[in-house]
């Protein structure tokens, strides 16, 4: 049997609909230099680290991102596979440590039958992300054994920041991408 995962082990499984598609969706998610513009008001910084020029495995960046809880979390991002436009996959060391996996697949359009006047739904990209870390901040470490459930929630509180942010960056941006 195996053993059970440590006190401070969070594990987020969680879906976002992105409606553009997965190529411009793996390019602005795969370079890690954009979170604060895109996830804004959750990644506060994104500093490259060692020559970080592109998205590519090894590719490194500091962060810091923040919940609604008064507190702060820093770590580095490292990119661990890049398969455009189906899968980002990054380590995490600091504040929290361990790994996020992304997996990006093309949704076709559909229309509301119900409704035969209605207009078609475009297509996009569902983004499945898997998300397996231990909180180290001695704060995090401390409180999880009372406070792990408030720890979660401030984390759900992200995502939908990240979609509606993720959304409104390629709508500014869609031409360029």
């Amino acid at each position: 049997m195996p053993a059970p995962p440590p006190f401070n082990f969070y594990r987020f499984v969680e879906e976002w609909s992105i409606p553009f598609p997965p190529e411009a969706v793996w390019d602005v998610m795969a370079d890690a230099r954009l979170l604060p513009l895109w996830w804004k008001g959750v990644y506060l910084k994104s500093e490259p680290l060692d020559g970080y020029d592109r998205p590519r495995v090894g590719a490194a960046v500091r962060a810091q991102a923040r919940g609604f809880l008064p507190y702060r979390l820093n770590f580095t991002i490292e990119a661990t596979e890049l398969e455009r436009p189906r899968i980002i996959a990054v380590k995490t060391v600091g504040d929290l440590t361990g790994t996020c996996h992304y997996t990006l697949r093309a949704v076709a359009p559909s229309r509301d039958l119900s409704r035969g006047w209605e207009p078609a739904v475009p297509g996009g990209t569902k983004v499945v992300m898997d998300e397996r870390v231990l909180a180290e901040k001695p704060l995090l470490r401390l409180l999880t054994p009372l406070l792990k459930p408030l720890f979660a929630a401030n984390h759900r509180w992200t995502t939908p920041r990240a979609e509606r942010g993720l959304t409104a960056y390629l709508e500014r941006h869609a031409a360029r991408v």
